[in-house]
């Protein structure tokens, strides 16, 4: 099959307004000229009514804000704008979409129309908001694991302490009565380690609250 019989059986009428994205044209003051059938039925609307609007009119303050800052001298002076978030709506209808355009100019250069093309990312929205909302509770979980930890560590360092402070005391009293050698020795060993161990126990304790 050759070029002008392959671009004969395409039906272009048909392509532009069955594509799977938003496509629309508007002359430079804005007055919407062209949309496609998709962009309608996201927005809701006809094309009679479309065409009696102006781009900005399609969007929020903010973005109506944007375009005027940003996107409409991106447009006059680059002829082009790549993937620019904003939020398209009607009276009955809204999303989020990435904005594309091209700016046809006339023999003078001066800019004339408008050529967009639109993405409606709501979906990707909604995946993004969950994955955030998975984050933040993983984090919550994870500070509340770690604060359990923390009242663990302490409250066990307590119960251990407590006990050992016993020891302590009673080898200091033992120390004060006259005993063998042997025995003597032995209570010296059993203080070391029990001074030990309690400093093992703060240590713990240490790294759980830092």
């Amino acid at each position: 099959m050759n070029k002008n019989s392959s671009e004969e059986s395409v039906d272009f009428t048909s392509l532009y307004h069955r594509a799977p994205c938003g496509l629309l044209t508007y002359a430079i003051n804005g007055s919407v000229i062209q949309a496609n059938k998709t962009l309608l039925e996201w927005l809701n609307i006809t094309h009679e009514e479309i065409v009696n609007k102006t781009f900005t009119d399609l969007l929020d303050r903010g973005g109506q804000l944007y375009y005027q800052l940003f996107v409409y001298p991106m447009l006059v002076l680059q002829k082009e704008v790549k993937e620019i978030h904003l939020d398209i709506r009607s009276a009955s209808a809204a999303f989020p979409c990435f904005f594309s355009a091209s700016a046809d100019s006339d023999n003078d250069g001066q800019t004339t129309l408008i050529h967009a093309i639109v993405f409606k990312v709501a979906h990707r929205k909604k995946y993004e908001d969950e994955l955030l909302r998975k984050k933040t509770a993983a984090e919550k979980e994870n500070q509340q694991k770690a604060q359990t930890l923390q009242e663990v560590a302490f409250y066990q360092s307590h119960l251990v302490r407590a006990p050992l402070a016993n020891i302590l005391g009673l080898a200091d009293l033992l120390t004060m009565y006259n005993s063998e050698d042997d025995i003597q020795d032995i209570i010296v060993l059993l203080k070391e380690s029990a001074a030990q161990l309690d400093t093992v126990i703060k240590k713990i304790v240490g790294k759980a609250n830092s």
